[in-house]
């Protein structure tokens, strides 16, 4: 009887399909692109380009759900497009055993504006535990960068010639400084005597409140009484 075949992780399925050393981009490539007359068409290419490099770092990758997708023996390719909302790309990484969930925005323009930068800073506002990747194919500003100082969440301005080098980017800033995301706190509470709140409807005073349990990103504390 023949040996069992191993079956491939999920890993090796991906690196396998994706090799990082294949896929990735060449200034050829973005120059060819850059050919491209119709802009929706150069958009998309961009768009693919990057999810294969993502994913070949062992990245988890996503086109937004307005993308209709087809599987093919070459890969993944695009049928239809029909709006992304501003998000063009969507997954997460794990480094260290933490999970990040991230959002994309693709830009094959000659050169990235301030007001994607903005854009992507909107997007993160109300997005917990979520990073921002900007995948372009012209020049940035030094403006652009400084403008990332600003936000409340880290976001990763990437060439998509250098974007095979994202995972190491991310995984240094996660040694060295820690990754920066926004938090979003929800308070439960079971019980409440004598509240008064504010115009926001936050809590001034009460006599008493009652098993009162917190969660931050989904991660809950120990119920506890408070004003008891």
């Amino acid at each position: 009887m023949p040996p069992t075949k191993r079956r491939k992780t999920d890993e090796e399925t991906i690196t396998g399909r994706y090799n990082l050393e294949r896929v990735k981009a060449t200034k050829e490539w973005t120059r060819e692109t850059f050919e491209i007359s119709n802009i929706r068409k150069k958009g998309e290419a961009l768009e693919l380009k990057a999810l294969q490099i993502l994913r070949a770092q062992n990245i988890i990758t996503n086109m937004s759900k307005a993308h209709l997708l087809e599987e093919t023996k070459e890969g993944t390719k695009l049928k239809q497009i029909i709006g992304d909302g501003g998000i063009d790309l969507f997954g997460e990484i794990t480094i260290h055993e933490q999970t990040i969930q991230w959002i994309g925005q693709c830009k094959m323009t000659k050169q990235l504006t301030n007001t994607v930068i903005n854009e992507m800073k909107g997007l993160l506002s109300i997005r917990p535990n979520t990073i921002g990747i900007i995948i372009y194919g012209g020049s940035k500003s030094s403006q652009t960068e400084s403008m990332l100082e600003t936000s409340n969440s880290d976001i990763f301005l990437s060439h998509i010639e250098e974007l095979h080098t994202i995972r190491k980017q991310i995984e240094m800033k996660q040694s060295q400084k820690g990754i920066k995301t926004m938090s979003i706190t929800k308070m439960f509470i079971e019980e409440m005597e004598d509240v008064e709140f504010d115009k926001n409807g936050r809590i001034l005073k009460a006599k008493r409140i009652r098993n009162v349990s917190t969660q931050i990103w989904g991660t809950s504390s120990q119920n506890e009484d408070i004003l008891n």
